[in-house]
């Protein structure tokens, strides 16, 4: 018997049966080629599909010019039938793989700001978004009926395109929510005010919609359970609204998310990172579910099998969304009925793919590499080659993980007892400890593999000739760099040293954090858990501002939680008899803190290049990888470690 017996049982959802109850829901990947879905797209939703999830869903596609999502165009546009032969070869190229995929359906609804001439943006009311500061131009009756028109339209092209139905995007502030919602509809018309007028534009849509589908493809509506506004719809609200939409006979399910995009926080919780808790919004789902008649699905960092058959077991919803589970490991269903759920890659909520989306690049995983490339496959060497790893931190474990996938003999040294390098130290801040999942998963697939694994052990140049090898990849990581020195009254050290644990006794502390990344702000977290009185210093417009906004929201409410002071444009200027001045970098204004304990001087690393500059040339082919070539991120590191192992 399955360990997933609700997970893996199919579900009928109208007149189709999906395989199972896991979804991967809708998102923009980035892979689209001029608006429309070729190779790479197809390649990443066939992947998915191959993997045997049961349904899956294309990002939001706008309908109607006054929508848009973006200027770019690596999104799929549905606004006239260039896009149907792409459809149809997505249809094609899921169902040979069992799965089914639905069309979503969208229209941004004064939620971005495109800034083109003859293309603004249109929404029920005159309302400003908080995200952009846009304020969208006032839809009239007639402007209502064309885009109204326009979702009929798309309809009948996912028709024509063979895909299995449609979802119609009610939520994050798009326009049927912006409709639906009194936080953004101000109208004293037939499409205002009360709730049934309201809720007009979304029924309007819904009928030309299954019009254009016909009576045998999938209808679903994605909505928001609550938009946690006090000017906004509450769970009870929407529950009402669940009601009419399923009392109308026309949507064979719901999908439950929350908030709303128009003000700053609810863009960024749609897609909580981690610590966010798993199944955000489950208990929304199954609120809406105990009211309607139609499946209900939930979603919200829903990213282990266990916690998916937990939630489908106790009712609370019919189907789970896996996305973020997907973009990391696309084979969680293949691997579970296989009984190798312990080889799932998990989604540890870092967030890069949604990062990568809001500075309009095509996602990536900070966990899984081969998201760039869907479709890659690992190839056996056919002549296996001895192959030396020269440090385990996140490039190392990578490159040692995919050449040892691919047949090599693989031999890994650390210097270090630890695995994992800085990564494996951010872990250590309490919001952060999802991370170690990165380190953990690669540790078990190197023992799963036989990696040869050697730690606290220097690697010196003389070794590689004793051991007759074929390949060095060099991995050694960069070291912290603190070059404050002050008058010698304050303690300075690097953010690492305070995630060791090697300070102590401590009244009051300023992290200066202007090397990027959440160095600094893991550093500050476990200072102010432990009592201390924190104030984050950064030259930068704003503490965090290099972060996505999704993690940047995370990070400001916890540690506003826990009073920590933020204070930017400054840097640390010089310290005397326990006072640090500050300095505004644009005024040259400087501000004085008094009974400074510590500073925490974070701005970078520095290259551990030294084993680099001992192989000027060598009879065996050497690769180096990471921030021992120049400090960056993890995505970069593991990027190239992937791409090396390959190459070996």
């Amino acid at each position: 018997m399955s360990d997933y017996p609700h997970l893996l049982s199919p579900l009928t959802i109208g007149s189709i049966e999906v395989r199972n109850r896991v979804l991967v829901s809708a998102h923009v990947p980035g892979f689209a080629d001029n608006h429309l879905p070729g190779k790479r797209y197809i390649a990443y939703q066939c992947e998915r599909a191959a993997g045997g999830v049961g349904l899956q869903i294309t990002g939001g596609t706008p309908v109607h010019k006054s929508g848009l999502l973006s200027n770019n165009k690596d999104s799929l546009h549905n606004l006239n039938d260039d896009i149907v032969p792409g459809y149809r070869k997505l249809a094609q190229a899921v169902h040979a793989e069992g799965g089914r995929i639905l069309a979503q359906l969208a229209h941004s609804g004064g939620t971005t700001l495109i800034n083109e001439p003859e293309l603004e943006s249109w929404a029920p009311s005159p309302v400003r978004s908080e995200i952009t500061g846009g304020i969208a131009h006032e839809m009239s009756v007639a402007e209502i009926a064309e885009v109204v028109d326009a979702f009929g339209s798309g309809a009948e092209r996912v028709a024509k395109g063979e895909l299995d139905g449609v979802e119609i995007l009610a939520a994050f502030g798009f326009l049927p929510q912006a409709f639906m919602s009194p936080l953004t509809n101000l109208r004293k018309d037939n499409y205002g005010g009360s709730v049934d007028n309201r809720l007009r534009f979304l029924l309007e849509v819904l009928e030309v919609v299954r019009y254009g589908i016909g009576p045998d493809r999938i209808l679903g509506v994605r909505i928001a359970g609550d938009e946690f506004n006090p000017k906004g719809n509450s769970l009870d609200d929407m529950k009402v609204i669940a009601q009419k939409i399923d009392a109308s006979g026309l949507v064979n399910y719901l999908n439950v998310i929350a908030y709303h995009s128009i003000d700053h926080t609810g863009r960024a919780k749609h897609w909580a990172p981690t610590p966010t808790p798993h199944g955000v919004f489950v208990e929304l789902a199954a609120a809406i579910r105990s009211v309607v008649n139609v499946p209900v699905f939930a979603v919200g960092r829903i990213t282990n099998p266990d916690h998916a058959e937990c939630i489908l077991a106790a009712g609370q919803a019919d189907m789970v969304g896996m996305t973020r589970a997907h973009i990391s490991d696309p084979n969680i269903v293949a691997k579970i009925k296989r009984d190798a759920a312990k080889e799932i890659r998990p989604c540890v909520g870092a967030n890069t793919c949604i990062a990568n989306r809001y500075i309009g690049k095509p996602i990536r995983c900070m966990h899984s590499p081969a998201v760039a490339t869907p479709g890659t496959t690992l190839i056996p060497a056919k002549d296996p080659r001895r192959v030396v790893v020269v440090g385990a931190g996140p490039a190392g474990l990578e490159a040692a993980r995919v050449a040892a996938e691919c047949r090599h003999k693989v031999t890994l040294y650390e210097a270090n007892d630890e695995t994992g390098g800085q990564l494996a130290l951010w872990a250590k801040a309490p919001s952060m400890s999802e991370l170690g999942g990165i380190v953990a998963w690669r540790m078990n697939e190197l023992n799963r593999l036989g990696v040869d694994m050697h730690f606290s052990q220097r690697f010196m140049k003389e070794a590689a000739y004793d051991l007759d090898i074929d390949v060095l990849v060099i991995a050694t990581g960069a070291i912290a760099h603190c070059e404050f020195v002050g008058d010698g009254s304050v303690v300075v050290v690097s953010p690492h040293a305070v995630l060791r644990g090697e300070v102590s006794d401590l009244q009051s502390a300023i992290v200066w954090s202007d090397g990027r990344g959440q160095a600094g702000l893991a550093a500050a977290e476990i200072l102010l858990h432990n009592g201390v009185n924190v104030e984050i210093v950064t030259s930068d417009i704003a503490v965090a501002a290099d972060l996505d906004p999704t993690n940047r929201t995370a990070w400001y409410q916890r540690l506003g939680k826990l009073k920590c002071r933020l204070t930017a444009p400054f840097v640390v200027e010089n310290t005397k008899n326990g006072t640090v001045t500050l300095r505004n970098v644009y005024t040259e204004e400087r501000f004085e803190r008094e009974s400074i304990d510590l500073i925490v001087d974070w701005r970078g690393c520095r290259s551990n290049d030294e084993l680099i500059k001992e192989f000027d040339s060598a009879v065996f082919e050497i690769f180096k990888i990471g921030d021992c070539v120049a400090p960056r991120n993890v995505q970069i590191a593991m990027s190239e470690a992937m791409s090396i192992g390959i190459r070996i």
